[in-house]
């Protein structure tokens, strides 16, 4: 595995996180009904990122994230723009091995305008290679948009909680 590979990979452990909001915290316990909505309608786009991802599907995954996204994968130069981001999907479920991405948000904060949020939590990757089946953990912190009443995933950094992938012995 090259040096590239193993940045690509990595970066795959934090994109299946962007949407899982479901067992996230949430803020806005006491917030006006039209937060209450927002909240809502976020949830509801981060479920559909996540099942997109977690299907391996980069076309789908793709259509969840803004225009001008911004994704800086740990290791790597930031990548903008939807292009360069499917690109980076086009990657990891077909070249790089990916078979499992499984992402655990934590917290996730809107504004009290209703248009703008983050949300962070932790991520699990399973990557395919020649040697048996690797294990990459780490963390995330993605900002969400709305855009024509729409969220979207604006931009994505995030961290491998290990140096590098590490193997997983075999049963």
């Amino acid at each position: 595995m090259t040096a590239r590979q193993l940045h690509y990979l990595i970066a795959a452990a934090l994109l299946p996180a962007l949407g899982c909001a479901s067992s996230a915290t949430m803020s806005n316990t006491s917030a006006p009904s039209g937060l209450v909505a927002a909240d809502s309608a976020l949830h509801e786009r981060s479920l559909g990122l996540q099942a997109a991802e977690t299907a391996l599907d980069g076309n789908r995954a793709i259509a969840f994230w803004a225009e001008d996204a911004v994704v800086q994968p740990a290791g790597m130069r930031a990548l903008t723009g939807r292009a360069a981001i499917g690109n980076l999907y086009h990657e990891f479920f077909t070249t790089m091995g990916v078979k499992e991405l499984v992402g655990t948000p934590s917290r996730v904060e809107m504004a009290r305008s209703g248009d703008l949020a983050y949300e962070t939590g932790v991520n699990r990757i399973v990557i395919r290679t020649p040697n048996g089946d690797m294990l990459d953990m780490g963390k995330y912190l993605i900002v969400w948009k709305k855009v024509n009443g729409q969220w979207y995933v604006a931009a994505l950094s995030f961290t491998s909680d290990a140096a590098a992938p590490t193997p997983i012995p075999s049963k």
